[in-house]
């Protein structure tokens, strides 16, 4: 994020992820979706959902998946230059 920093592109490296998984099909059965942010809810015996539940949300869909290739919302680097400046002010 450095505007005079020279970078070299090295392209994929062994092992590194090209995508990631934040929320499984098989975490969306207990997922529900909120204004900006997503809950995956506990499903042991012993959670309560009636103490525990934040209310608002709706369940996703069936087959949903949240990943990297499917994000719709990015950060700029001004974005994020914006962000990080409020982080050291704090």
């Amino acid at each position: 994020m450095k505007e005079d920093c020279k970078l070299k592109e090295v392209g994929i490296r062994e092992g590194e992820k090209i995508h990631e998984v934040m929320i499984s099909k098989d975490d969306a059965r207990f997922t529900y979706e909120y204004e900006k942010h997503y809950i995956i809810y506990p499903h042991f015996n012993w959670w309560n959902a009636d103490t525990h539940f934040t209310n608002g949300g709706k369940l996703v869909e069936k087959d949903f998946e949240y990943n990297s290739g499917t994000n719709k919302q990015w950060l700029s680097v001004d974005d994020l230059r914006e962000k990080i400046k409020k982080l050291n002010l704090e």
